[in-house]
């Protein structure tokens, strides 16, 4: 037979079931919004590390003049060597959208025989057939096309030729296409002689057979590679080595998800808050009910032991509710973000742990936060418990003063804002909780504008609109002359480039990176060095290095002089200056010395500036640019807008920044809950007192003002709370995004138009928290509210 003691606590659950639903619609939403979270982080985590390594990714990428089957067989007999593969990567154009798109040919042999770098057909035909492509799936968006639609496209100075889409599929190793800004294709070996490419593979890739190699070990099996292939006979090219098991854009994805995480705790913290006031309010209207259980003997042990194990049972049936609620959401937005980075959940379940977490919180935040309020219910006096009236003088009577100074305003109005100050212990862990999601959406506001500011300075210094690459080298007065000639066109440089390499000594090389060599004196290129200075013209073998490369290499410091392989030869180049040029590593060099060294003082690029503004002018003007430097004899092997470039970094950037404002979103729910928790409690509380004014003649209009008049007014507060508090977020979320992603300049104040945005999201926020326990305050007949304990 049940106990007088939990007969009692059946009876209050089944008496108060509005509060009681509250509570656990309240511990629900905290939950299920922080399980979404950390549902989301497991199942990412699982897919960005797993899925990738599934693919099996090359461990190393040796590029090779031609590559035929007994050197595959030899490479495939090293025993460091686990799989072997050759492929052939063309980049060429495809017209896609209005415009002349970078594409990314891959080809094979034999595509049913892929073991490194696996493909999964998703639609169409598989593998493609000659004459067709197949498109991979992050680019089907970008570049507009759909399976049968018929593309152009082309390589370098050949013609184009009208390609069909026969397929697409998913390369999980590649970045997305879409925030490259490549279309990424997969054809034939047949195909690529069709458009003029060489048709022999030239893509060497190995996967070593121990997993948990670092890269300079990789390193060292890839340059043994090299070395055997240079003994057959063969000229080798590049080698590149990644960083193992780590996908091309594992800095965006870390940083979405150690920010996922971290935002899950404080969407968690600030559910427990709601916990608080929550358990607080429940145990406040039963303060003489525990005082008569102590006049009959009732010890402070068996009392708190109740409202805990109340608390407990109420913990159990909120993750019954929510653990499922979040497991939908969290996978749908998994699904989302896999999507946006080039992955597929599909094969992926959400670990057990995360489940097991999210009921062992759900079970220990109730009781937890429970605990104070219980401990300090259950240990009161019987006198003091009796003498109880709700609500005593320190509560709501120190700003009573202030509140009745403020002139102009009617009875009503006075009285919902002195009850808005009623329970300030409440009210102050509802303003924490809605104030905290202002300062998190206020600096994720800023970090969208710091981006963009940190873009703008990077994109500053380039003072032309359009790039271009020849499908061959040509000299610098014929290139500048003939783009000059076209009509828009203000301005021109021929520019030119290479691919270089630190030479550590003992045939080990570091990995490939740029450099770019504009004209001294450039008008069109402006960067200031932050370390060092910029290059200068007695200058020979001398480089500028950005930051990103400088972390890369090291060795690549101020005033060092280190050997460079560019253009197949070694030589001693020296560090002059460090510059902020974006994420990828990058140099810079004098146009004439690269020249000399790769193609006898040709060049094989150049830099436009142009009269016209706007995407689409520009493009037309760049199909005009290709027209008449093709009738000079400059084939155009490819084009770039410049705002097309900084679309592609922003992107990359805005991506993450992104996904913080909608964490700011949840955490504004989640503080919307509190308010709407903290209305309904003081509603319920002043049952009696909303009663009285019926009795003497308050109308509906009047009862319903008050409420939402109490809830703006706590709104209005959260709202000039989150001003300031949005500083300190704002540092902390610049410099974590700088360390993650890209240095950006930190923006300390919000602007005023995010205040206004803010201010309208808390306004509509406070209305609807406060709708439903106005519309009840509303409804309660005065006999029901006059007669309510």
């Amino acid at each position: 037979m049940i106990s007088p003691r939990w007969r009692k606590v059946v009876r209050d659950v089944w008496q108060h079931k509005a509060r009681t639903g509250l509570v656990v619609l309240a511990i629900s939403f905290g939950i299920a919004g922080a399980g979404a979270v950390l549902d989301t982080w497991t199942l990412m985590r699982r897919v960005t590390r797993e899925g990738f390594d599934g693919t099996n990714p090359a461990s190393a990428t040796i590029r090779v003049d031609s590559i035929n089957a007994a050197l595959v067989q030899r490479v495939a007999a090293m025993p460091a060597i686990r799989n072997v593969q050759a492929r052939r990567t063309v980049f060429g154009s495809v017209w896609a959208q209005g415009s002349w798109r970078t594409a990314m040919l891959f080809a094979m042999q034999d595509f049913t025989t892929v073991t490194i770098g696996t493909l999964q057909p998703l639609s169409g035909a598989w593998p493609p057939r000659d004459g067709a492509v197949t498109i991979e799936k992050s680019s089907v968006e970008f570049a507009g096309v759909a399976i049968g639609d018929s593309v152009r496209m082309q390589v370098g100075d050949t013609s184009e030729r009208v390609l069909s889409i026969t397929g697409i599929t998913r390369d999980a190793g590649l970045p997305p296409g879409w925030m490259d800004h490549l279309v990424y294709a997969f054809v034939t070996p047949a195909t690529l002689a069709q458009l003029g490419a060489p048709s022999t593979m030239n893509d060497l890739q190995i996967v070593v057979r121990d997993a948990a190699l670092d890269r300079e070990a990789v390193r060292k099996i890839a340059f043994d590679v090299r070395a055997l292939a240079q003994s057959a006979g063969h000229t080798v090219g590049d080698v590149d080595v990644p960083v193992p098991h780590r996908h091309e854009h594992a800095a965006q994805i870390d940083s979405l998800l150690y920010t996922q995480g971290a935002f899950g705790l404080l969407a968690l913290f600030l559910s427990g808050l709601l916990v608080v006031n929550l358990m607080a309010a429940m145990l406040a209207g039963q303060v003489r009910e525990i005082g008569v259980m102590k006049a009959i003997g009732a010890r402070g042990p068996q009392i708190a032991q109740m409202y805990l194990v109340l608390a407990l049972v109420l913990g159990l049936v909120s993750c019954a509710l929510a653990i499922p609620a979040g497991a939908l959401i969290g996978r749908a937005y998994a699904d989302f973000t896999a999507n946006l980075l080039n992955f597929d959940i599909a094969a992926f379940t959400i670990p057990w742990q995360a489940f097991a977490a999210q009921l062992a919180v759900g079970v220990l935040l109730p009781v937890v936060a429970a605990a104070v309020p219980v401990l300090r219910g259950s240990r009161i006096s019987v006198n003091e418990a009796l003498r109880d009236i709700g609500i005593d003088a320190t509560h709501g009577d120190a700003p009573r003063g202030l509140i009745l100074r403020v002139g102009g305003l009617t009875r009503p109005l006075l009285l919902s804002l002195r009850n808005a100050f009623r329970r300030r212990q409440r009210m102050a862990l509802t303003l924490v909780t809605l104030a905290t999601g202002g300062a998190v959406y206020l600096g994720a506001l800023n970090l969208q504008a710091s981006v963009r500011g940190a873009v703008d300075l990077l994109f500053a210094p380039q003072k032309f609109e359009i790039s271009l690459r020849f499908a061959a080298p040509h000299r610098v007065d014929s290139i500048e002359r003939a783009i000059r000639a076209t009509s828009g066109v203000t301005g021109a440089e021929a520019w030119t480039g290479a691919r270089a390499r630190v030479d550590h000594g003992g045939g080990m090389l570091g990995n490939v990176f740029s450099v770019l060599a504009p004209p001294l004196g450039s008008p069109m290129l402006q960067i200031h060095a932050t370390r060092g200075r910029w290059l200068e013209t007695s200058d020979g073998n001398a480089i500028v290095v950005n930051r990103r490369l400088l972390e890369d290499e090291p060795a690549l410091a101020v005033g060092k002089t280190v050997p460079l392989l560019i253009g197949g030869r070694s030589a001693e180049w020296t560090v002059v200056g460090v510059v902020e040029s974006g994420p990828s590593p990058q140099a810079y060099a004098v146009r004439e010395t690269i020249a000399a060294l790769i193609s006898d003082g040709l060049v094989s690029g150049a830099v436009v500036a142009v009269s016209r503004k706007g995407a689409a002018s520009q493009l037309e003007l760049v199909q005009r640019l290709r027209s008449d430097l093709g009738q000079h004899g400059l084939v155009v092997q490819s084009s770039l807008l410049l705002s097309e470039g900084r679309a592609a970094m922003e992107d990359h950037m805005l991506m993450v920044a992104g996904f913080l404002g909608i964490m700011s979103q949840l955490m504004i729910i989640v503080g919307g809950l509190g308010l709407a928790s903290t209305m309904s409690l003081a509603v319920l509380e002043r049952t009696r007192e909303i009663g009285v004014l019926r009795a003497i003649g308050a109308r509906h209009h009047s009862i319903l003002t008050m409420v939402l008049v109490e809830g703006l007014v706590i709104g209005l507060a959260s709202w000039l709370i989150a001003i300031p508090a949005s500083v300190p977020m704002s540092i902390v979320l610049g410099e974590a995004f700088g360390r993650v992603m890209l240095p950006v300049p930190v923006i300390y104040f919000p602007e005023a138009a995010g205040v206004l945005q803010w201010l309208v999201v808390v306004l509509v926020v406070s209305v609807v928290a406060s709708a439903f326990p106005a519309w009840r305050a509303m409804r309660v007949p005065a006999r029901t509210a006059l007669a309510y304990e």
